[in-house]
């Protein structure tokens, strides 16, 4: 059996040249070696995932050409993906969000609207084929000018080939055109296409750009997502004023992240930053990146109404819905400080482990008992939210509660 190193080598080559079919055969001799045993690095395997299911797309017809489209050797090729990776699902939690984005392709190839074929298009960027995201997206256009997802689909798939004027130029016309709604998008797209600009030609007027973008997308709509687009660009600066202020802005739009949290993901950012090659740009959090599987065992829903015998009310905000859609979730513990809305010791605490930056964090549900509803936390006064968190913490550690944490089977 050939060894990995050898076999990655190879298929940046098979990459390199489109070379879909040896791309595809060098991925499954990978996935053999690992399933003997000799698993990658966590890098590493992602990049076998994302070549194996670009090499399945090959030259996407089957999602460019409606008329003559055949998804069938997509799906069974995924279909031998997800067969391979539930013999050890433990082992490779750290794909959800690429294995998400294929199984999407999958289920919105289906029903090819304009609206899928968008979605399509954002998660052809998760699996590494920026290049059919923006064939479909350009095809989207042809008919819907100005339309505000796929011009930002554009710029992000342009800078993943590292083409940063032509994204650029797809994100300045969203920014034009759209109203207040869609402009917060636009101006997210434009924070990261000049940072990523500045950190592979080093000229400073594009770092500039990104920062100003940056504080005008805070001040229309501060969020995790123009919060994190600013800190990348901070960091990249090496402005410390910005940086403090960067700081600040992460700590408004996620109330629930405390002060070591929020070192933590700086000091990450800035590792990532010094040991990054000029062309590559820290990681930041994609607007459309926390849609999760419907129905999934162990979502939210699924437990509260096993333990508890309800389903809780969810607000449509911030994604909350789809996020307690998604498997992985535990019960941390009962809280002994009172539910901000109802004032009755009734709120029980569920966790859901992810990573960010390289470290390990957890998502917040909080269900109470009584007014049957489940937050997420950030709409609570963050004094009381810290009277809650601290409890949870005292009495029921989450890192002792967490099995991907402790490396067991989820």
């Amino acid at each position: 059996m050939e060894l990995i190193p050898a076999l990655l080598k190879q298929s940046e080559i098979a990459r390199k040249f489109n070379d879909w079919a040896k791309l595809e055969d060098i991925s499954i001799k990978i996935f053999q070696t690992a399933n003997n045993g000799s698993l990658p690095d966590e890098d590493s395997l992602k990049k076998v995932v994302q070549n194996y299911l670009a090499s399945i797309v090959g030259t996407g017809e089957f999602l460019t050409d409606l008329s003559h489209g055949n998804p069938e050797k997509y799906q069974a090729g995924l279909n031998k993906l997800l067969e391979f990776l539930s013999q050890k699902p433990h082992k490779f939690s750290s794909l959800d969000s690429i294995v998400h984005a294929a199984r999407e392709i999958s289920l919105l190839a289906l029903d090819p609207k304009p609206a899928n074929r968008n979605k399509i298009g954002r998660h052809l960027r998760e699996i590494a084929r920026p290049d059919i995201a923006i064939v479909i997206c350009r095809q989207i256009l042809e008919k819907t000018r100005l339309n505000y997802y796929s011009l930002t689909v554009i710029c992000g798939a342009y800078c993943d080939l590292g083409e940063f004027d032509k994204a650029i130029d797809s994100a300045e016309i969203a920014l034009k055109f759209q109203s207040d709604s869609g402009r917060t998008f636009a101006l997210n797209a434009l924070v990261r296409a000049h940072t990523l600009k500045f950190k592979a030609t080093g000229d400073f007027s594009e770092i500039d750009k990104a920062i100003s973008y940056g504080h005008d997308s805070i001040d229309l709509k501060l969020d995790s997502y123009a919060a994190n687009a600013f800190i990348a660009a901070a960091i990249a600066s090496m402005y410390e004023n910005e940086i403090e202020y960067a700081r600040e802005v992460l700590a408004q739009a996620e109330p629930q992240l405390k002060t070591p949290d929020i070192s933590a993901i700086f000091q990450a950012y800035k590792t990532a930053q010094a040991l990054a090659p000029t062309s590559e740009v820290v990681e930041v959090i994609d607007e459309f990146d926390d849609e999760g599987y419907l129905g999934s065992f162990n979502s939210l829903f699924d437990l509260v109404g096993r333990d508890e015998g309800f389903t809780p009310e969810v607000q449509d905000l911030r994604k909350m819905k789809d996020r307690f859609n998604q498997g992985g979730w535990f019960l941390q513990g009962l809280c002994n400080v009172p539910c901000p809305k109802c004032g009755t010791i009734a709120l029980h605490s569920y966790r859901k482990h992810f990573k960010r930056y390289g470290k390990d964090m957890h998502y917040w549900a909080l269900v109470c008992d009584f007014c049957k509803t489940a937050s997420d936390s950030i709409d609570y006064d963050k004094k009381e939210f810290t009277f809650i968190s601290g409890d949870l913490e005292d009495n029921f550690p989450v890192i002792e509660l967490c099995n991907v944490c402790n490396g067991l089977p989820v």
